[in-house]
């Protein structure tokens, strides 16, 4: 009983993903991490996210938080979270991230609210200041360390980050980093199916969210595009969450809320008397790119593991001749004895439209996927239009 109230509050104010701000547009009172005795206390749990590395190479971190809504009751109400990261080491200038969430209407209620906050980092040591503000000034702080730094099993591995830097998922602030991929750049679709990474838990975690949107945002540093169009959606609620036909990694917060709006925990009526809506969703989303009028090279599934395994009926799907898009299932599934390895939906799916499942545990894993994309895109890809900057 006491996980849907939670995950109903979260659809409203959820924003996992944190933007870098310029300190100048920082006002001093939001700067000032010294906590003084005028301070009235907000009560709240904050958990620190330990850093590791992502599939782009990067490490990635953040914090999840808990707040007793018993403190706030009726419309208006509202928070600015502010992240300070400084590296530690001499002449390290700090890195402020902020993110303002508006509260829904809160009803008298006894029950929590989580959000989560994430940001990317390379190697080195950081020391961490966070603190959220609510609209009557009342403030919640946390301290902590960060050591981001590789595994024995990962020494071989090129960081995609410099040393001490951070930045957040749209990778703005982030030092231009030369391509070297000499790949010719793609028309791309992702269909990201927003679900969690375990497929026996009923609601996303923290980590999920960061698994999702980390995952996203390293694709789309990778891979030498044209043009990217992102749909978000989710099989067991059947339903479309998102979607931008023109995306860029600046939308990312965009897309960080629509996965906050999934609600698994609660399930509508209507999907539970539509025993096969996951599959006519399914259907739509590979006829829609099918028939689109400016189609995609390459139609790219990006997600964990579908938790149902049954098959599209094959008149559904229908792949006219010479159509452009090659489809890929890059599922990332992590050594878990809780997961099958028999194929899902998603998969099926793929396997009929004659593409390919890439399943991916580990940074090079993904890497290697990639590369598979590259080599395999359609002809058309070749062409010489430039390539969108990303």
């Amino acid at each position: 009983m006491r996980r849907v109230p939670i995950l109903v509050l979260l659809a409203a104010a959820g924003a996992p993903a944190q933007s870098m701000m310029n300190p100048a547009r920082l006002s001093a009172s939001l700067k000032d991490f010294d906590r003084g005795f005028r301070d009235l206390p907000l009560q709240c749990e904050v958990t620190p996210i330990k850093p590791a590395l992502n599939f782009g190479f990067r490490f990635q971190a953040g914090y999840a938080v808990r707040v007793p809504m018993a403190q706030y009751r009726g419309p208006g109400h509202g928070w600015t979270v502010l992240t300070r990261i400084t590296p530690e080491g001499e002449n390290r200038e700090p890195v402020y991230l902020a993110e303002r969430m508006r509260l829904p209407d809160i009803p008298q209620t006894k029950m929590e609210l989580q959000v989560t906050g994430g940001y990317l980092l390379g190697e080195g040591r950081y020391d961490v200041v966070w603190k959220m503000v609510d609209d009557s000034g009342r403030v919640c702080s946390h301290r902590w360390k960060i050591d981001a730094r590789l595994s024995r099993s990962e020494r071989k591995v090129k960081v995609a980050l410099p040393s001490s830097t951070v930045t957040d998922f749209a990778l703005r602030g982030a030092p231009h980093i030369p391509q070297t991929d000499d790949a010719a750049p793609i028309r791309l679709t992702v269909l990201m199916h927003a679900a969690p990474v375990n497929p026996r838990r009923t609601r996303l975690s923290p980590r999920d969210h960061m698994m999702l949107l980390g995952t996203l945002s390293s694709l789309l540093d990778r891979v030498p595009v044209r043009s990217v169009r992102l749909v978000v959606f989710n099989l067991d609620q059947q339903k479309e969450l998102y979607r931008q036909e023109s995306f860029a990694p600046q939308a990312m917060n965009q897309v960080a809320r629509s996965i906050g709006e999934l609600e698994l925990g609660r399930v509508d009526y209507r999907v539970l008397q539509n025993r096969g809506g996951h599959l006519d969703l399914l259907a739509d989303l590979v006829n829609g790119e099918l028939g689109a009028k400016e189609p995609a090279d390459v139609v790219l599934f990006l997600g964990p593991q579908a938790r149902t395994s049954d098959k599209v009926p094959r008149a559904e799907l229908e792949r006219p001749a010479g159509t452009t898009p090659r489809f890929f299932y890059i599922q990332y599934r992590p050594l878990a004895p809780q997961q099958s390895s028999l194929p899902d939906t998603i998969n099926y799916a793929v396997s009929r439209l004659k593409g390919r499942t890439l399943i991916i545990r580990s940074p090079g894993d993904f890497a290697k996927a990639i590369d598979q994309i590259e080599r395999q895109a359609p002809p058309s890809a070749t062409s010489s239009a430039p390539s969108r900057e990303r």
